[in-house]
């Protein structure tokens, strides 16, 4: 039988795998009002590295959190998917702003069908939507995805998800990893490969301050995305679930000029053990102190109640989270339906593991046959329906 991954069994693994910098404190120097609420006095967030969109956004939120809330809350960056999940196993950090590895580690696919991790209790706590999407330098040459045939692509280091939705770009413009020169980086590094041209074109959030400063230094594309041609979709189900095409304005555009790219969350997650009052009282808080950091960073309004998405709805909500959206009315008898859904693949997922671990422990294809076996043996998931366009129950 294999060994489970346990939070003490998994730190000296995890510390090894990880990558990750220093915990960067966020409290400063004014002292925080006595704490009044159900929270930690202290708390550890793991999520991308400093400069990035994701980690200006999380910044302003703890920042937030610390000031009206008493609570104190760090930073621990990576710039791998593994990185910045695994203090979250390991207890290190209690929550994470991790990119879809938040996903592939419920399912235990790709990376994490080993001995080490196998399918684990991740929940979403909080989910403000984003949009991502490749963007070139205006002289590039480069205006549509079909133009990036021989193009120096980025392959991210350590980063599934991210080069699973690479390769979903590539296919709505007819072309293959195959069609692209790889050039083997981490996500952090792309922008300096930009610059000085060992990469032409580039897999970033549309908003935050590396980005903006590069719009503001060159001229620069985002590679469109939109269009009624359905089949130019066919393989993000399959390659990035969670995804789902999105218009959005962001760095080097002018003033009400839009595009079309990737919308999908990159949510707050926590495991699913942590205690359902303090969920509850973080996303409560989250909601009741928004208007402190709305203006904070050009995505930081995605952050609002009104804004979360729900759908596409791939791993399952932590109870505490669920209670809050059902309380501002957000949730509904078709999200209750999948996020139960959910759960119970999650228990399917946690009693087959062990004995198909130790049936193809020696395979070299370990990961396709996991999926093959939850494709043949798991029920399918009922779809959404009452949510709109704008991901809204």
């Amino acid at each position: 039988m294999p060994t489970r991954l346990t939070r003490r069994s998994f730190m000296s693994a995890a510390t090894a795998a990880s990558g990750m910098a220093a915990l960067t404190a966020l409290s400063g120097c004014a002292t925080p009002p006595a704490r009044a609420s159900r929270l930690p006095r202290q708390l550890v967030w793991s999520t991308y590295g400093v400069g990035t969109g994701t980690y200006n956004d999380l910044a302003a939120v703890a920042n937030t959190l610390t000031g009206h809330m008493g609570v104190q809350v760090r930073l621990m960056t990576s710039d791998t998917g593994i990185g910045r999940l695994a203090p979250v196993i390991n207890g290190t950090a209690q929550y994470a702003r991790a990119g879809d590895e938040y996903y592939y580690a419920f399912e235990g696919d790709d990376e994490f069908a080993s001995e080490q991790w196998g399918p684990q209790p991740i929940r979403q706590v909080w989910s403000p939507p984003g949009n991502y999407g490749v963007l070139v330098l205006a002289d590039s040459g480069i205006e549509t995805v079909s133009d990036l045939e021989g193009a120096r692509y980025p392959r991210l280091v350590a980063s599934t998800s991210m080069n699973r939705k690479l390769e979903a770009i590539l296919n709505y413009g007819g072309l293959t990893g195959s069609d692209v020169v790889p050039v083997d980086l981490t996500y952090g590094e792309q922008i300096d490969a930009l610059r000085t041209g060992h990469l032409d074109a580039l897999y970033q959030n549309v908003v935050g301050s590396n980005i903006e400063e590069l719009a503001s230094q060159h001229e620069v594309r985002w590679l469109d995305l939109g269009g009624d041609d359905s089949s130019r979709y066919e393989t993000w189900e399959e390659l990035a679930p969670m995804v789902r095409p999105g218009e959005f304005t962001g760095a080097g555009m002018e003033d009400g000029e839009t595009a079309v790219n990737m919308e999908y969350s990159i949510p707050l997650t926590t495991l699913a053990d942590r205690p359902a009052e303090e969920v509850s009282e973080l996303v409560r808080g989250i909601d009741e102190h928004f208007e402190h950091f709305r203006d904070a960073t050009p995505d930081a309004e995605s952050f609002g109640p009104e804004n979360v998405l729900l759908d596409p709805l791939v791993v399952p909500f932590h109870e505490g989270s669920v209670e809050y959206f059902r309380d501002i009315g957000r949730w509904t008898e078709d999200l209750q339906r999948r996020n139960q859904a959910l759960l119970d693949r999650e228990g399917l997922l946690t009693d087959a593991w062990p004995s198909f671990w130790e049936r193809h422990a020696g395979d070299d294809d370990v990961a396709r046959r996991w999926k093959d076996w939850k494709r043949e043996n798991l029920p399918a998931l009922p779809e959404v329906q009452d949510i709109d366009e704008g991901g809204q129950a």
